[in-house]
């Protein structure tokens, strides 16, 4: 790992100036992974379980051709269905509701440190008119470009900082006129801080907006553990709220899972729990869905979309739900 800094700077002139920071992000990645070892590199691969147990399928089938390993190809092929028979019960469909007038609406999109294109995410919010919506990695600086954009259409707007972070370590919090007298504050149980509403159209219910730090090494992957045991502590209230943001999960992690408690996914019974919202630039069968709206587990999804946004490396994720009276 050493020569990782070396080796960097010898390609870094050769590189186009406009792949240069992501460039950076991904050895800075790679470096974080490396050191955090085996259990890192565990969490990790978790998250692409639907590709492994694919993958263990596909390869069975190659090699159940040769007579001899047909034994090895069996065994293969029942640990590639044993993964992926939970995997495809959030690809099914049957939950879904009609839309209604009392649904409450929730987007979010992870604004890739404030490098998502302003008049893009603009043009969306103000189609889809969403009662709530959150915004990963997005600060004072974000909130400065893109509210003049959404002149007129009556969003309030909260930085969990309060502005004191920049983008990329923060979270932004819009709120529609239809949301109602929805009060909001600022909360620290998370390294990045996050923002809590409630009142309004959410009743005695909160809305958590956040951004779970990532499990990239061995101390962030012990804060990430932590930061979703706190949002199992929500989710196992007496009054089930809502969680939206970019929570560097999938379903596949077991500390996710685990955290869902009165909660569920809004993706859940709408066939479409397995689209990726991450990365952005990889097909939407390919990615993972790190993206997510939690609701109380008797809300009914009446939509539920996956978003591009230009400029950002995340998709976006659009929710309706009706909440239990």
């Amino acid at each position: 790992m050493a020569l990782v800094p070396l080796v960097t700077a010898l390609v870094r002139p050769f590189v186009p100036r406009s792949l240069r920071r992501p460039l950076a992000d991904k050895v800075y990645t790679a470096r974080l992974l490396a050191r955090g070892g085996p259990a890192t590199l565990g969490v990790v691969v978790q998250a692409w379980r639907p590709h492994v147990a694919a993958s263990a399928v596909a390869g069975a089938a190659l090699l159940a051709a040769r007579r001899r390993i047909r034994p090895f190809a069996a065994v293969l092929a029942a640990a590639g269905i044993a993964a992926g028979v939970p995997v495809a019960r959030r690809a099914s469909a049957g939950r879904h509701g009609p839309s209604a007038g009392g649904d409450v609406t929730v987007l979010t999109a992870n604004v890739w440190h404030g490098r998502a294109d302003t008049g893009a995410l603009a043009a969306l919010v103000a189609a889809e008119r969403p009662d709530f919506v959150v915004l990963p990695e997005a600060g004072a600086d974000f909130r400065d470009k893109l509210m003049p954009l959404l002149a007129g259409l009556g969003y309030r707007v909260w930085v969990a900082s309060g502005g004191r972070a920049r983008d990329g370590y923060d979270v932004v919090l819009l709120v529609g006129e239809r949301a109602g007298d929805v009060r909001v504050r600022s909360a620290h149980g998370m390294r990045v801080p996050h923002l809590e509403a409630t009142g309004g159209v959410l009743g005695a219910r909160t809305l958590h907006a956040v951004h779970p730090t990532a499990p990239m090494s061995r101390r962030s992957a012990a804060r990430w553990h932590e930061e979703l045991a706190l949002v199992g502590r929500w989710c196992s209230g007496p009054v089930a709220p809502l969680v939206a943001g970019d929570f560097n999960a999938t379903f596949d992690h077991p500390t996710l899972r685990a955290a869902l408690g009165g909660c569920r996914s809004a993706a859940d019974g709408t066939g479409r729990g397995l689209t990726g919202t991450y990365p952005a630039g990889a097909p939407r069968w390919f990615g993972i869905q790190i993206d997510h709206v939690l609701v109380p587990a008797d809300a009914v999804t009446t939509r539920f979309e996956v978003i591009d946004v230009a400029g950002s490396d995340h998709r976006a994720v659009l929710a309706g739900v009706r909440l239990p009276g």
